[in-house]
């Protein structure tokens, strides 16, 4: 009420910003009612807040075709950020042409097969409407995505924007194109300075980029630790496997090889075969204490089964000999057949000397 007696009828924006104010101090009930009062009604921001809401499972249960139904309502009137969340729930296999309603509601959804015609249109969606996330997003597609909807000068254009907006990503993308591209010191220069800007803004492929480019120069290590271990501590495998090797080595930091163990391992869940073979290796190094053969089975088992040649190889060896494990000449030569295939030369000799 007013001074005067009369109710106070608060302008949608105030509302709106009430709304988000309740969510905020756990008052997720009043919150989101009003949430969707303001959305009913049209409020293109309320409809892309509930989205947001829907999706992260926070103060409502996960809801797929919910958070799609306010992100394209949100849309329809024109809101840059909701074109961008449709175009990258269409990138993951997410949005409005592969979801299936019917299971939406029973379970936490999985990324399925991407719909990259749909990501675009969306992207272009958000690009219309000045959002230079989307300017990032629809330039990765046309410089990444399937040939027939590559246009690499137009994705250069995007990133060009996208940077120069102080996007995170742009500033990623369109360093890493200046960086391929560059010709002289000045124009790599110039795409590093981007890269860096997009890491200290935080982004972790940034210093994983970063790092590599330090480890490839040689003579810099120290200074490439310090870039994937900021990457590996953000959860990217690839950098945690870095971070192993460098502790095993001693390259840039003192060597320790329980700490590359842990790294390697924490690569190895996140799907990095490599890294699965590498603590196979630890294992059976020994490394100052005895083999422990059957963790070194183990391991290099998942990486064969996950394709690593080489692993395979060192475990044929293993079997073949009763390393650990009783002999077994015939699983020795299948695994050796299996990194045959793999275009293994190691592999060929040894079927040669096992007959």
């Amino acid at each position: 009420m007013s001074k005067l007696g009369f109710p106070l009828f608060l302008r949608p924006e105030a509302k709106l910003q009430n709304a988000k104010r309740l969510l905020e101090h756990g008052k997720a009930r009043q919150g989101l009612r009003q949430l969707h009062t303001l959305a009913t009604s049209g409020n293109e921001e309320a409809q892309f807040v509930l989205g947001e809401l829907y999706l992260a499972d926070k103060d409502v249960p996960i809801n797929l075709g919910e958070a799609l139904r306010w992100f394209q309502k949100a849309a329809e009137h024109g809101h840059a950020q909701a074109c961008r969340k449709l175009a990258q729930l269409c990138y993951m296999g997410l949005g409005p042409a592969s979801v299936d309603r019917a299971t939406v509601f029973e379970r936490i959804p999985e990324q399925g097969t991407p719909d990259y015609e749909g990501a675009l249109h969306w992207a272009g969606k958000a690009v219309d409407g000045g959002d230079s996330g989307g300017m990032a997003m629809m330039a990765h597609l046309l410089m990444q995505g399937p040939d027939n909807l590559r246009d690499p000068e137009r994705g250069r254009e995007l990133y060009r924007r996208a940077a120069e907006a102080g996007n995170v990503q742009g500033l990623y993308g369109y360093g890493l194109d200046l960086l391929g591209a560059a010709q002289n010191a000045a124009e790599r220069e110039q795409g590093l300075s981007c890269i860096r800007r997009a890491a200290q803004a935080g982004l972790a492929d940034a210093e994983l980029t970063l790092g590599t480019v330090l480890e490839y120069e040689g003579g810099k290590d120290a200074q490439a630790f310090e870039h994937f271990m900021k990457a590996a501590e953000d959860d990217r495998p690839a950098a945690q496997m870095k971070v192993g090797i460098a502790y095993y080595q001693g390259r840039g930091v003192e060597r320790d090889v329980s700490k590359a163990e842990t790294w390697l391992r924490k690569a190895a869940q996140g799907g990095e075969v490599e890294a699965i073979a590498l603590v196979g290796d630890i294992n059976l190094q020994g490394d100052g204490v005895s083999p422990n053969f059957p963790e070194a089975h183990s391991w290099y088992r998942r990486a064969a089964e996950s394709g690593h040649a080489g692993a395979a190889v060192t475990l044929a060896q293993l079997v073949y000999n009763g390393m650990g494990c009783a002999a077994d000449p015939a699983e020795a030569k299948r695994l050796l057949h299996f990194a045959v295939s793999r275009g293994n030369a190691a592999a060929k000799e040894l079927l040669q000397r096992f007959g």
